[in-house]
């Protein structure tokens, strides 16, 4: 079904009539749209565009080569918009890649008959959303930018989508509530627009897992707020569990660590007693002389009382020194007494062994 339009477009571009988007496409940020726009047969021959509407114009993007001068040439590429005329199929294919929130909003393709008037074919609803990932306790910083200068006096909001407009507002620009309990996601919420160089800056603070889900930075107006950019928040929940089993697992490997240490300093403390005990003996045995006489002298004397085991002992009682003239006693066999001159007066004695 074709509609006549009266769109301006920038660069003398004609007219369209605003056409309600036939689909609405979600992508995340990064990615690749991807379209197909069939067009009757007999405009074949005619110039097809790719554009975007904004306030009742349509920005231009993109345009396939007119065939009447290129006849052989389907494919041309416009910044990151790339047209491809299947002239034989009726069909245009559009590739817009890397796409980014700020690229959110409608788009069409169309194509211009013979009385240089273009007509809609298609027309989409693109939302770009950013994906973010974080973890509970972790803080959420986010700028929104907003081109239009005329958005500066509007009331902006950071809310939560509950349906496909719907949207509930967390904190607005116009109104600060007071009375919130501090773990809801108001109170940890803030929002600041910088006018000047039209951003809107969201903080939420200790974020936890309920506050996954969509949001929007809006502009708050009647009859509800329109999306700047959205948001795809995943806050994941920390596992107390893990964080134990980490702690402890730290701890078993200080104390481990601790014990190796205490290990290796009694083994060094060791052996260094072994070594000084060592140096003792052997200065012991390699010491002075007299050392030396001392530990033959107590060997010689382990070895005689070895030997007296077998002896056998004899007493003898002595009287008071004897005068010159008083015989002189001595204990020897009689072969080996001493001869004397038979003048001499000699008296022998027999000690009988015990």
């Amino acid at each position: 079904m074709e509609l006549r339009a009266f769109l301006l477009l920038p660069l003398c571009f004609p007219a369209l009539q605003y056409r309600a988007p036939d689909a609405e496409e979600r992508l995340s940020e990064g990615s690749t749209l991807q379209i197909q726009c069939p067009y009757p047969p007999h405009s074949g021959q005619q110039k097809k565009i790719w554009c975007r509407v904004k306030d009742d114009e349509c920005e231009l993007l993109g345009e396939a080569l007119d065939p009447t001068q290129h006849p052989y040439t389907t494919r041309t590429t416009k910044g990151k918009v790339t047209m491809e005329d299947n002239r034989k199929d009726v069909i245009v294919s559009i590739n817009m890649t890397d796409l980014q929130a700020e690229d959110s909003g409608t788009y069409s393709c169309a194509y211009r008959n013979y009385n240089f008037n273009y007509f809609a074919v298609k027309t989409i609803s693109l939302i770009v959303f950013r994906e973010l990932q974080k973890s509970e306790l972790d803080r959420l910083s986010l700028q929104c930018p907003y081109s239009e200068p005329k958005y500066s006096m509007q009331t902006k909001a950071w809310c939560r989508k509950t349906g496909r407009t719907e949207c509930n507002p967390v904190v607005r620009t116009d109104f600060v509530s007071t009375w919130r309990n501090s773990k809801d996601l108001e109170a940890r919420s803030s929002i600041q627009d910088d006018t000047q160089n039209r951003t809107i800056t969201i903080t939420t603070e200790k974020l936890q897992a309920q506050d996954t889900g969509i949001y929007w930075c809006a502009l708050y107006v009647y009859p509800g707020p329109t999306c700047i950019m959205e948001i795809s928040l995943s806050v994941s929940k920390s596992d107390s569990i893990v964080n134990t089993f980490i702690l402890i697992s730290g701890v078993l490997s200080i104390l481990v660590i601790l014990a190796l240490i205490s290990l290796i300093t009694l083994c060094v403390k060791r052996r260094k007693q072994l070594k000084r005990k060592g140096n003792g003996q052997e200065e012991d045995t390699h010491g002075k002389p007299e050392d030396i006489a001392q530990l033959k002298s107590s060997e010689r004397m382990e070895s005689l009382k070895d030997v007296s085991k077998d002896l056998k002992y004899a007493t003898l009682n002595f009287k008071s020194r004897p005068s010159p003239e008083d015989p002189v006693y001595c204990n020897v066999e009689p072969t080996q007494a001493h001869r004397k001159p038979e003048e001499e007066y000699v008296e022998y004695t027999a000690i009988a062994l015990k």
